[in-house]
């Protein structure tokens, strides 16, 4: 029987919290059924947008998607919410080349 993905969070360590930090892993999001992005959002008394991250193989480096519409209209039915790409960042991009 294969686990469902909340068994599979809580035992691959996909989840975890350091100080005030919670770390969220892609466990392997290129294999069939794996998660393979992050949706983030805000409660709080300010309005932001959530945000979406993904990792893009072929570029290899972070996605960040953000959406242009809210997921409800004004009548209440749900939408498409039309994510797209707002930024990019390469792995590794910070460290010093070593070439």
């Amino acid at each position: 029987m294969s686990k469902s993905i909340t068994e599979k969070i809580l035992t691959n360590n996909i989840l975890g919290v350091d100080g005030q930090t919670l770390r969220v892993d892609l466990f392997y999001p290129l294999c069939e059924g794996s998660i393979n992005e992050i949706e983030i959002g805000l409660c709080d008394v300010r309005a932001v947008d959530d945000i979406r991250v993904s990792f893009d193989h072929s570029r290899n480096g972070y996605v960040i998607k953000q959406a242009s519409r809210d997921r409800y209209n004004e009548d209440g039915e749900e939408q498409d919410e039309d994510w797209q790409e707002v930024a990019y960042v390469e792995a590794f991009g910070r460290r010093p080349s070593t070439g």
